[in-house]
């Protein structure tokens, strides 16, 4: 310590002289004067300064020790207040190693700016050292070896601006431009959300001007990018990269604490979302194993009991504040009941969600979901009766057909052995007959602004018309094999491929009215739909190598399918299928799935 004023220092090793600094009071000074000692005696008891009270640091013991017979103990030195040395020195250069590796490793992104350039040459060096480890260990190691690092590096390093974001959003790498994230959106809300609207395009958007910790999480907005890339042209390459941060931050959301955090709406929409973008990239098993957390988290949440009057099941979730928030909720419900059914017709493995336990009206119109308006809706149990059909919009029309999917999953999967193999009383027949009664009379009460032409500009009613037929040509292909198998009468075998040729044609003339290229707005799931109708078509030139009807709609059907395989890579593996099918060469070139289930998976043969 520096002397003040000519004083010599005073610490342990310089103590004061007897003349400077009395040890006992002389019979000059008064009792004032021995309770004040002087300045640079004030060194309380341990247990006085913990207890932050007065000491009068008597010795061996203080009043205090001694009054509330504790332990009295001094201290011979202070230690020193503040950071070690060269702390600010080691954590400047903790935080260019970061951004160092993130520059080395990370996928270029316009907009972005390498996090390294704004960095002086030396601290990168020592990022990319391999003894960097040790130095950091011992900062005071660190300063010794470089005396003036603290000095250099306060007034060398300014920083990148996108640190301090990174970590307030405890993120590993920087995001895009603000450019680039703005039309990111603006291609996501034009071109996908068409045909899966399960996020409310202004409360979305507002909420990304909330506070950090109130912002929808980061693993979504990922996955918002990730698709709006996949159908971009310029942002193409980078759905891959906004997929994997998309998983890792899912995942990391899970992991942490007890896994609390990821009951959020936010959170089901995130995995509805990589479920879909997996199913269009051919990853089958994580697309499965996604789809099965998607559900299992809307059942946690409560998404299928959401308009019960006592729901049976135990609430994790607040209730919803408006009518905008409720029909959010019920929107990501039947998506996910879509996928899942989806999912499972074309596998023939068992449905994640159950159609008896859905307690949750049908979503309403995107208008009224848009703006907040009420509107009355119906519920899948209702409209399997043939009520309150009038109500359903185009996503609760996708949400019926796709309901008689997983009928036909559980009709196709029951053991034989529990059936009778007559045609009148046998359980597949009677199981066939109630699934097509269905088929038939939702087809004929349809209200008008579910039909074609009326609803040409609704992505979502194109694909509840295509998804109808393609229901129809499932079961009854079924019911085909069934009959040849067990030697039915040639009756139901002649119905069920003249019910299975006019369904295909029906797509046809649907994907003719509304053209190719427009299809590629449609459900992604509409591949599967085309490839069904196609092999129809397939049967019948098989039989018949003459037909040059079938010969057409085959080109036709394949045509189609090759042009969404740009935006949709799902429709590569059935436009192989179908060549496989057809045992056509023409499947050369096409990029094939790796470590990935076969296509042959996919087939409805297989049901």
């Amino acid at each position: 310590m520096a002397s003040h004023l000519g004083q010599p220092s005073i610490g342990p090793e310089n103590p004061p002289s007897q003349l400077e600094c009395p040890t006992q009071p002389t019979s000059e000074h008064s009792d004032h004067d021995t309770a004040y000692p002087p300045y640079y005696k004030r060194n309380a008891c341990t247990a006085c300064r913990r207890m932050k009270s007065k000491c009068d640091m008597a010795k061996p013991s203080c009043g205090a020790c001694t009054r509330f017979n504790r332990t009295c103990a001094y201290e011979t030195t202070r230690k020193k207040s503040g950071p070690k040395r060269g702390y600010t020195a080691v954590f400047g250069s903790r935080l260019a190693q970061v951004e160092a590796l993130l520059s080395a490793h990370m996928p270029s992104i316009p907009g972005i700016q390498n996090p390294s350039a704004t960095l002086p040459a030396d601290w990168v060096d020592r990022a990319t050292h391999p003894n960097l480890g040790d130095v950091t260990s011992h900062p005071d190691m660190a300063a010794e070896s470089d005396p003036s690092s603290s000095r250099s590096t306060e007034s060398a390093y300014t920083g990148p601006s996108v640190g301090l974001g990174m970590i307030s959003l405890e993120l590993e790498e920087p995001l895009p431009d603000q450019e680039v994230i703005d039309e990111l959106y603006r291609i996501y809300f034009e071109d996908v959300h068409i045909y899966m609207p399960i996020i409310h395009h202004h409360r979305h958007l507002a909420a990304l001007d909330h506070a950090s910790h109130a912002r929808p999480p980061i693993c979504l907005q990922y996955m918002i990018w990730c698709h709006a890339a996949l159908v971009s042209e310029n942002y193409n390459t980078l759905h891959t990269a906004f997929y994997e941060r998309a998983r890792k931050y899912a995942e990391a959301d899970e992991m942490k604490g007890y896994g609390g955090g990821i009951l959020s709406l936010a959170h089901a929409q995130t995995w509805l979302l990589i479920t879909v973008y997996e199913y269009k990239m051919m990853f089958f098993p994580r697309a499965w194993l996604s789809c099965g957390k998607a559900c299992r988290l809307a059942i946690m949440l409560g998404l299928h009991q959401l308009d019960s009057p006592n729901p049976q099941v135990k609430q994790c979730f607040t209730p919803s504040i408006d009518l905008v928030e409720k029909e959010e909720r019920r929107r990501v419900f039947w998506m996910t009941f879509c996928i899942d059914k989806f999912a499972t017709i074309g596998t023939g493995w068992p449905v994640g969600l159950s159609e008896t336990e859905v307690m949750t009206n049908l979503a309403a119109s995107e208008e009224a979901f848009s703006t907040g308006q009420p509107e009355p809706t119906a519920r899948l149990s209702d409209v399997l009766n043939g009520e309150g059909l009038v109500t359903l919009s185009p996503s609760a029309g996708i949400a019926f057909v796709s309901c008689i999917f997983g009928r036909i999953t559980d009709h196709l999967r029951l053991p034989q052995s529990q059936d009778d193999d007559s045609y009148s009383t046998g359980g597949f027949w009677q199981r066939h007959r109630s699934c097509d009664e269905i088929l038939l009379n939702f087809a004929l009460a349809m209200p008008n602004h579910l039909r074609l032409p009326n609803g040409m500009g609704d992505p979502n009613i194109i694909f509840c018309n295509i998804s109808l037929h393609t229901a129809i040509i499932c079961l009854h292909q079924a019911a085909i094999f069934r009959a040849e198998w067990n030697n039915i009468p040639e009756y139901p075998i002649v119905e069920s491929k003249l019910r299975c040729t006019a369904a295909a044609q029906q797509v046809l003339e649907i994907i003719k009215m509304v053209g190719p290229v427009n299809m590629s707005k449609v459900n992604p799931f509409a591949s599967f739909c085309i490839y069904v109708a196609a092999r129809v078509y397939v049967q019948r030139f098989k039989l018949d190598p003459e037909d040059t009807e079938a010969h057409s709609a085959f080109q036709s059907f394949r045509s189609v399918i090759h042009t969404l395989k740009t935006t949709n890579p799902l429709a590569e593996s059935f436009l192989f299928q179908l060549d496989v099918d057809s045992e056509g060469g023409s499947s050369q070139g096409l990029r094939l799935p790796t470590n990935n289930f076969p296509v042959e998976m996919l087939s409805p043969s297989n049901l």
